[in-house]
This record gives structure tokens, sequence and C-alpha cells, in this order.
């Protein structure tokens, strides 16, 4: 009995050894192009599936503003001019500024809408540069506002404020006057 279980000790040792060289020794597989759509085995989440929100379209006149508001500038004869987005004489990239103007009404009225990404470090270069050109800052719990000095503006709102800028996190806003900042959409 003793010679039957070294036997099948063996065999069974053999066997496992074999199918570990065979394993071991066999070529390797030739290489093969995957097929054309590989469908992976379990669904995958892809970026526009897991997003929070569906990515914006790029900035326009046409999609910076409520569409009441713009519907209502046109109703009432304005028109505008879409240039690029400027910070103290520098042009922010990605960018829109919407300048309105109403030939039909006396003295020239101009309103102006912009919108415009920023990062962090040009949010910081934006601010310092219109405060060394003597812009008032004003902190908020949503961002950072920073105001012409309503001593050289060429509107002010009902509460004195001109030209103002609106720094929200990753974009920046401007309006001809403070309060024309609440049409703007926060993109």
């Amino acid at each position: 009995m003793s010679r039957r279980r070294s036997a099948v000790a063996f065999a069974v040792a053999s066997a496992a050894v074999l199918a570990l060289v065979t394993g071991c020794s066999s070529p390797a597989p030739a290489a093969t192009a995957p097929p054309a759509e590989a469908a992976p085995s379990s669904p995958v989440a892809t970026p526009q599936e897991t997003a929070s929100e569906p990515a914006l379209p790029d900035p326009t006149c046409e999609n910076i503003i409520r569409e009441a508001s713009f519907a209502e500038l046109e109703a009432q004869g304005w028109e505008y001019e879409q240039e690029p987005f400027l910070i103290a004489d520098d042009e922010i990239e990605g960018g829109v500024s919407c300048v309105w103007t109403n030939a039909a009404e006396p003295g020239g009225n101009i309103l102006q809408f912009g919108w415009a990404p920023l990062t962090a470090a040009e949010t910081t270069d934006a601010q310092s540069a219109l405060e060394a050109q003597g812009w008032i800052r004003e902190e908020a719990a949503d961002g950072v506002y920073l105001t012409e000095d309503p001593a050289f503006a060429l509107n002010i709102d009902a509460d004195g404020y001109g030209m103002t800028y609106f720094f929200g996190e990753g974009y920046v806003q401007v309006a001809d006057v403070k309060q024309g900042l609440v049409i703007i959409e926060r993109r």
C-alpha cells in the first residue's frame, strides 16, 4: 500500500509539474489587433454620464445674460456688438464682452455685460491690476467686487456704483453698473 501511495503521490506531483512546465514553456500567443469596438464586460461610466451638469456652450452675447433680458433689450431696439473680454487692457481668453447700444435713445446710452473663465492665478493678477488703477474692492460671501471710482464713472446705478467686475470661483463678470450684474448668468 505504501508503494501505491507513493505512486499516486508521484503521479499527482508529476502532473502538477507537467502542468506548470507546460504553462511556462508554451509559446506566447500571436499578437492580434483589438476589435474595432471592444465592449467592456461591465458598464463603465463616461465623464458625460457622471457630470453633475451638462457642459455649457462657449460664452456669447446671446447666452451670458438671461433669455428674458436678451429678448427685452432686442424688443426695445437695443443692438449689441460682441468684443473680447478685457481687464485692465489684458484680453481674457475664452471670454466675451457685449456692448449694447440703442441709436433711438437720446444721449447714446451704453450697456455692457461680460463673462470670462479665470484661473486662480489670473484672478489674483486681474484684481491686483484693477486695484493698482484705483478700483474699489468689496468682499462678499460668494466672491469679490471691484468697482471703478464713482468720481470717474460714466454711468452710476441707484446705489452709486459704476462699472463693476465680480470675481466668482473660476470666472469673472462685468457690467457697466453693479446692478447690471444680476442679469448675467453665473456659468
